[in-house]
């Protein structure tokens, strides 16, 4: 029974896996073109600039990320 439930578990996530890589790039992109436009905005104060270098940082991880693991 147990080896049952871990083999459909095991089916589930191996299904699901591509989804998760597609989501993972497309997450980086968002997270890229958020922190680029906090960066641009010439109003942006010192904070707005360090979360959107953040932000450009961990979308340039996750595209990363997602394309290896395809």
């Amino acid at each position: 029974m147990e080896q049952k439930i871990e083999r459909y578990i095991d089916n589930a996530l191996d299904n699901i896996a591509p989804q998760l890589f597609s989501f993972s790039i497309i997450l980086g992109i968002i997270l890229m073109f958020l922190g680029i436009t906090f960066i641009v905005k010439k109003y942006s104060a010192r904070n707005l600039k360090t979360i959107g270098l953040v932000c450009v940082g961990a979308g340039v991880v996750a595209i990363v990320s997602g394309w290896v693991q395809m």
